[in-house]
């Protein structure tokens, strides 16, 4: 099957112009609207949530390769006390190992590594940089360098994206985003401790929820490049949601009662709603070791401490696999009991 990435992969070498592609695109939509309704008694796919991430064990070799490189460079840079240096060598290395295992052979784990070192490279080039305006009895916050970091992974991920368009590209950014607000409402307004933070940490969170849900609405069958970039912004958004979140529910977790408890229990299961609707399996993830918590608290009130750890983690075994089973089973009994209404059309079938 023709993916966006060919067709991208494609206008790069110059056999398909921008608006043969996008013609292109028109065709493959209208046959997979009616190849729709040839193969609804075709098998159901087991995992609605997929992404591509190996191709075969060459991409697993060669992300050996660049973890490799990385370890290498990042020991060189504080053996010879040049970060920046070697952080720009970084980034001129991910960019040229890009061209060929990302541009070219579109291997999607080495690309993603590759992503990584780029934004990562020019995050400590950025910090690097930043430094040297500073005068030695300058005590900046962490706000300065949060700042620093964030702009130039925001700025490298975009770049990033513009040339070898790797789905992973706008979580990066997103990320470096996040850093870059948080590091400037720090300069502005340096907070106190336990201040705004999770406020701008669930703001910022449930934006980036927004954007992802968006990706998976323009490709509700999820056969495009959109639905590794929600993938990835579902990632990064859940913790972001989750952790700020729950410590509004539990308070201190050391001083958890019963009524905290089935608190996190609720708040985990409308979560749980959330994410079968959506079919993202991230919310879920996130909330498991509040879940964790609060079940083994409940379970140590009614059995001996020694057995309160061992049945929480079955517990949580069951229900991870459990949904793992029954995913699709689930989605076919709660969709209907919703009121979607015309939403119906931009989530993933049942």
């Amino acid at each position: 099957m023709i993916r966006d990435e060919h067709i991208e992969a494609a206008i790069a070498e110059g056999a398909l112009t921008p608006d043969q592609a996008a013609r292109l695109r028109e065709i493959a939509r209208g046959a997979s609207s009616a190849g729709a309704a040839l193969s609804a008694d075709a098998p159901p796919d087991p995992d609605d949530e997929k992404f591509r991430l190996i191709g075969g064990f060459n991409d697993v070799f060669v992300t050996i390769g660049v973890g490799l490189l990385i370890s290498a460079l990042f020991a060189l840079s504080g053996t010879f006390g040049a970060r920046g240096g070697f952080s720009i060598l970084g980034m001129v290395a991910a960019w040229g190992l890009a061209e060929i295992f990302s541009r070219r052979m579109r291997l999607a784990l080495p690309s993603i590594a590759l992503a990584i070192m780029f934004a990562g490279s020019a995050a400590l080039a950025a910090f690097s940089l930043g430094s040297l305006f500073l005068s030695p009895d300058a005590d900046p916050s962490w706000g300065y360098f949060a700042l620093l970091l964030g702009l130039g992974a925001t700025i490298a991920a975009a770049v990033h994206e513009w040339r070898f368009r790797v789905p992973i590209d706008v979580a990066i950014a997103a990320m470096g985003l996040f850093c870059v607000i948080s590091g400037g409402i720090d300069l502005v307004a340096p907070r106190a401790e336990g201040g705004f933070n999770w406020t701008v940490t669930t703001l910022f969170g449930l934006g980036v929820f927004a954007t992802a849900v968006r990706f998976d609405a323009s490709d509700p069958l999820r056969q495009t490049r959109r639905a590794d970039i929600a993938f990835w912004l579902h990632l990064l958004a859940a913790p972001m949601i989750v952790q700020a979140m729950m410590p509004l529910v539990t308070g201190n977790v050391g001083e958890m009662g019963a009524a905290q408890a089935v608190a996190i229990l609720i708040v985990f299961t409308l979560l749980g709603i959330v994410a079968v609707v959506i079919d993202r399996r991230a919310m879920l993830v996130s909330g498991l070791t509040y879940a964790g918590i609060a079940i083994g608290y409940l379970i140590t009130q009614s059995v001996e401490e020694g057995f309160g750890l061992s049945l929480t983690l079955l517990f949580l075994a069951v229900l991870v696999l459990g949904l793992s089973a029954g995913w699709k089973s689930l989605r076919r009994a709660i969709l209907p009991l919703l009121p979607l209404g015309s939403l119906r059309a931009y989530i993933p079938p049942a």
